[in-house]
């Protein structure tokens, strides 16, 4: 934006442009160095072109007949500029999540199992595979995280979620290689929690870190209403392949995108690309600070060095990393189960089609998305004010977990369960709820430690992936066995929930731990392993 001012009046013009923003006032306010050389012939004709409007002598009211039909063009077109780097970076993050989504085979899975003549059974165990790459790659995936940062990382996890989504189809002619296909698209999937941490803490101050872990994780349920949305238009019409290809296609253009953006943030924002790039984070307050070696951070307060190893062991000894496991596993035991056979559920119970029960399926997502939205910026207000942390935290968890166990409960009663809309309002009540998580559960991690929190989250997420193998494959074994849906899917549910409640409660503490000076030697067991090298070798030195 230029800015003309002078004693007497102020002159307002706008110029669009994608990377300079000068002011230029008779105050004493200093302006933007301008570079000369390679940044000059990069920018080319742009600079030329406002060096030559402030060389022109155009007349303030020239420059007023204008004014209006320019301030609305910038008003249509010029609002993504406008944002500041790291919002741009949040969206980006949330436009992932929104893609690496397991909602496309919770639709596309009735015709197929139709078509290939699956039972429940069968239909969760092929499920669950995506659950096993998912599983599998959450430590090295937190480990990439915090050594390579999330900036490498989840464009290189939505690429091969992507592509292994758009090949299903070569592989879904035989159960092995449907599985292998899905496993794939979990192994590029689990990256994605990892790296939007790491990103968070490097370039999100600590007094908006609530509301961009909410953002960013409300992309999954932005990403389940977008494919229950198109998925049964795409199945009807061009078949359930097409489910898979669409959204592998929009996974890989996303990447193309992503790394555009980054580029022209290292050109517009040194430093914020500095902060993503570096290996060196730390915050002060709410300002990020600019430190030597490349880096800095919006949440990070130390160095995170290639050549030292991960305390594993330090983790692993802490009660509320211990506590934020089994949290973490009771949280996706219900978000897992219920995304996975919600559409089978409502298509049998109330006897609709695919397409009618994909829009009921939607009103969780809509609900989870308001309760996100709710609760970020609830938390941080709370948070601002002086509330302390720990006690925020917990009455956000807490909200998450014993609100949805008991809508769970209540859907079990006769008097609910023989009820199409009470049934409905009960489960979408529990889902959107227990978004409350994003301001207890997944911000916990950043508190006691911003710089392992990728590797933390990597560590908690492994157990929290078993309900995805475990879980989903046993309400279909308990469907098949008890054909009743409130003891497959709901009891089950109910239970974790309650009991993740009461352990993150007694057990989980918000404040800061140097797990660098934790106790982090080998344990007793590792003696009986003497056929690992990699932890041989550690001990050794």
């Amino acid at each position: 934006m230029l800015t003309l001012r002078t004693n007497s009046s102020t002159t307002t013009r706008t110029l669009s442009h994608k990377r300079l923003s000068y002011v230029v006032s008779s105050q004493k306010t200093p302006l933007p160095p301008l570079r000369v050389g390679t940044e000059s012939s990069k920018l080319g004709d742009k600079k030329a072109f406002i060096s030559g409007q402030l060389t022109t002598g155009h007349r303030n009211d020239d420059l007023s007949q204008t004014g209006t039909s320019q301030s609305s063009s910038v008003s249509e077109q010029g609002w993504w500029s406008a944002l500041e780097s790291r919002y741009k970076i949040v969206i980006a993050c949330a436009f992932s999540f929104v893609i690496c989504n397991m909602v496309n085979m919770s639709v596309a899975i009735i015709p197929m199992a139709m078509d290939f003549g699956w039972s429940p059974s069968v239909s969760g165990f092929v499920q669950s595979a995506f659950f096993s790459g998912y599983m599998l790659f959450q430590l090295p995936g937190g480990i990439f995280s915090s050594k390579l940062g999330g900036r490498r990382m989840l464009p290189l996890g939505v690429g091969l979620c992507s592509l292994a989504t758009a090949g299903l189809p070569l592989l879904a002619t035989t159960i092995p290689g449907l599985c292998i296909s899905r496993a794939a698209v979990g192994l590029g999937a689990a990256v994605a929690p990892s790296a939007a941490t790491d990103i968070i803490a490097r370039v999100v101050p600590a007094n908006e870190r609530s509301r961009a872990v909410a953002f960013v994780f409300s992309g999954l349920h932005l990403g389940s209403m977008l494919c229950l949305l198109v998925a049964p238009t795409l199945i009807s019409s061009l078949g359930w392949e097409a489910v898979f290809v669409s959204f592998g296609v929009l996974g890989l253009a996303w990447c193309l995108w992503f790394e555009g953006l980054l580029k022209d943030i290292e050109l517009a924002d040194p430093e914020m690309a500095a902060l993503l790039a570096g290996r060196m984070r730390s915050v002060k307050g709410k300002g990020v600070e600019s430190l030597d070696e490349g880096g800095g951070s919006g949440g990070h307060g130390g160095i995170i060095d290639a050549d030292k190893p991960i305390p594993w062991r330090a983790f692993l000894r802490n009660t509320s990393v211990q506590a934020l496991m089994y949290t973490h596993f009771c949280n996706n035991w219900l978000h897992y189960t219920m995304l996975a056979w919600l559409p089978t559920y409502f298509t049998d119970t109330l006897s609709v089609d695919l397409l009618h029960a994909s829009q009921t399926a939607l009103l969780p997502p809509l609900a989870a998305i308001a309760a996100s939205a709710a609760a970020g910026p609830l938390a941080d207000v709370l948070v601002s004010n002086g509330v302390a942390v720990g006690l925020v935290r917990k009455v956000s968890q807490c909200t998450a977990f014993l609100v949805p166990s008991a809508f769970l409960l209540a859907a079990c009663t006769p008097y609910v369960a023989n009820s199409s809309t009470l049934t409905v309002g009960c489960i979408t009540l529990a889902l959107g709820v227990s978004s409350f998580s994003l301001a207890g559960l997944y911000c916990t991690h950043q508190d006691m430690s911003p710089k392992y929190a990728p590797a933390m989250l990597g560590l908690t997420n492994t157990v929290g992936s078993i309900p995805g193998v475990l879980g989903v494959t046993t309400v279909g074994l308990f469907l098949d066995y008890t054909e009743s849906w409130e003891l497959a899917l709901f009891a089950p549910s109910a239970f974790f929930l309650v009991t993740g409640a009461v352990v993150y409660t007694l057990f989980c503490r918000n404040e800061s731990v140097d797990f660098d000076e934790s106790n982090n030697s080998p344990f007793a067991w590792e003696k009986l392993l003497p056929r690992l090298p990699s932890w041989n070798r550690e001990n050794q030195g």
